[in-house]
């Protein structure tokens, strides 16, 4: 405060919020509404105030503060009567102590707002990254099964006792066509149909296993074509082990039925 030393003591008081006199107090705010260079002091006054709070040991004042300080008391008349440093410090420390927990809730406030901060960042990465290992299960599941049926598929098809048969229409031209493979070993099938009729909604083709022993017809599973009349089914059986004469295939009711409708719209090439 080179162009101002007269208020030296009265601003690091004001800083501290310890000016009392009421006279000296007012004419200092007056100052401060004019004077830029005492204000931009005050600030830097506070900010050492702050970081006091939060030591325990205070920050050391710069240089050109305790310089400052020293000319403003130099350059005090002699005839003004000094008031004795002990007074001095006793009366600043009071004042320090007063103000001190104000200042420490201050900082305590600031820091419990980052650390709020902190942890619902925190919270935000677990449930993303909570939501990408899920997303994680289900692929690896997909793929689990994917890889499982495949391996049923491949088995079926090199089975030492797996029948190829070929189930045609005797009606519609051009014939649809099913292929068969079936291994009673395993009990499970791979139906392979092209150009077979499109159906209702509510309609669904409906496999049957017809038994060696003459048996009733045992469903065998259902399935649904495509736009151009394509689809394969793997279906596994309940029982395995069972020798089937042959195969048909009716149209029943979404689901599927317990025994065949009539009539039977595709049956073993003769």
């Amino acid at each position: 405060m080179n162009g101002h030393p007269q208020f030296a003591d009265a601003l690091a008081l004001y800083a501290l919020g310890a000016l009392d006199d009421a006279q000296e107090l007012a004419a200092l705010q007056a100052h401060l509404g004019a004077c830029g260079e005492c204000r931009g002091e005050l600030e830097a006054l506070r900010a050492d105030t702050a970081l006091l709070a939060l030591s325990a040991v205070g920050p050391q004042p710069p240089e050109r503060v305790r310089q400052r300080l020293l000319s403003a008391i130099a350059a005090k008349p002699r005839t003004v009567q000094m008031v004795p440093q002990s007074y001095t410090s006793s009366h600043l420390r009071r004042r320090w102590f007063s103000i001190a927990p104000t200042a420490a809730m201050v900082a305590l406030a600031v820091f419990s707002l980052l650390l709020w901060r902190e942890l619902s960042d925190t919270r935000r990465d677990l449930r993303r990254a909570q939501a990408q290992i899920e997303q994680f299960q289900m692929e690896f599941l997909t793929k689990d099964r994917e890889l499982a049926e495949a391996k049923a598929v491949s088995e079926l098809v090199h089975a030492p006792d797996v029948k190829r048969m070929t189930l045609i229409s005797a009606h519609t031209l051009p014939q649809p066509l099913m292929k068969m493979i079936y291994s009673p070993q395993k009990g499970s099938l791979i139906l392979m149909a092209t150009n077979a009729p499109p159906l209702p909604e509510n309609k669904i083709y409906e496999l049957w296993l017809l038994p060696a022993d003459g048996g009733k017809p045992m469903a065998a599973g259902w399935f649904k074509t495509d736009s151009n009349g394509h689809a394969m089914m793997f279906h596994t059986m309940e029982i395995a082990g069972i020798n089937a004469r042959g195969f048909a295939v009716t149209i029943e009711p979404s689901g599927g039925s317990p025994t065949p409708t009539m009539p039977i719209v595709m049956e073993p090439a003769s």
